[in-house]
């Protein structure tokens, strides 16, 4: 072999899945705190596999994909325990309620997680950029941003003194987002009322009794109920013409107000770089955390209309996308 075929193959063997994922499958686990279902989800997920196969994994030859789904800490727990008990060598996490059921099973195999919300404050890494452990991943909301959602609502509907926060209030993250918002909506002159998110009963009466009253508006926080109940929250805000401000782009495509968010299913394609490289060799702990680098302002223009809003020129004028 001449001297340039020599350095061919030293490349391709370099970039390379390691030598015994050729001759057995690696498992990687996926724990989603979402239905099957849910069509963003499968989106979602459909990124991060296609992340790992232009990395060189492949489901069937070199890896193996065990996935589950759930909904409530309960059914998170369980899926929990039955991934753990397949001994995973890396296991991707979505959302702080299911990085909070795995981290209860004491799992040893390292731990990357999407979609988690300040994953300092909630306890999982010691800090962003040494995270410790072998818990690392990306990020999705800093506590300021619900200072950030606060600014938007009352730049898109300057009428807005009362502020509705839809919060879980069993993830401090949530506290931290809702904290920040309270305090920016204290700045500005504006009440803050929080519901607990799930109890749709007391949702939709909190709504009639904003409704009642005018100058009122609706923070919607990040949390799989609030997901799961997002055509509720949609309707019941539209049907008692209250402007609602929402942390995923889907709010927004589905017919909610506008959407200051981020890009998830960019978050599992860059998942799938991190499980790649723990699974060649690197630890969690090398790997710092990464925090959102871009939002995305998703206008939805029809629901606008609805509301009798006029969406001021500069904020469309920033926005990524406009639903017409």
């Amino acid at each position: 072999m001449n001297r340039r075929g020599a350095l061919s193959a030293l490349l391709a063997l370099c970039a390379a899945p390691p030598a015994f994922a050729q001759a057995t499958r690696v498992s990687v686990g996926v724990l989603i705190a979402f239905p099957e279902a849910d069509p963003e989800m499968r989106a979602r997920l459909a990124a991060f596999v296609n992340g790992l196969q232009k990395l060189g994994w492949r489901e069937g030859h070199n890896l193996r994909l065990d996935v589950r789904y759930a909904v409530g800490e309960a059914q998170l727990e369980r899926q929990a325990g039955e991934l753990a008990a397949l001994g995973p060598a890396v296991m991707l996490v979505q959302t702080n309620l299911a990085l909070a059921a795995v981290r209860k099973q004491n799992i040893a195999a390292p731990l990357v997680f999407v979609a988690v919300s300040d994953p300092v404050g909630g306890g999982f890494v010691a800090s962003l950029a040494r995270p410790g452990g072998n818990v690392t991943g990306f990020a999705n909301f800093a506590p300021e941003m619900g200072a950030k959602w606060v600014e938007v609502l009352r730049e898109l509907s300057p009428r807005v003194e009362r502020v509705m926060l839809l919060l879980n209030p069993a993830i401090a993250a949530n506290q931290a987002l809702a904290r920040a918002a309270e305090s920016a909506a204290a700045t500005a002159g504006m009440a803050v009322t929080a519901i607990a998110s799930g109890d749709s009963a007391a949702f939709e009466g909190a709504i009639a009794g904003f409704a009642d009253k005018s100058r009122a508006g609706i923070i919607v926080l990040p949390n799989p109920a609030n997901t799961q109940n997002q055509k509720l929250i949609i309707e019941t805000a539209a049907r008692h013409r209250l402007p609602a401000i929402y942390p995923f782009a889907y709010y927004a495509r589905n017919g909610g107000l506008v959407a200051y968010a981020i890009d998830l299913e960019e978050q599992f394609r860059l998942a799938a770089a991190y499980v790649d490289r723990i699974l060649r060799g690197a630890k969690p702990a090398e790997l710092p955390v990464q925090q959102p680098t871009k939002y995305q302002l998703i206008i939805n223009l029809r629901t606008a209309r609805a509301l009798d809003l006029g969406v001021p020129a500069a904020l469309l004028a920033r926005a990524d996308e406009v639903i017409e």
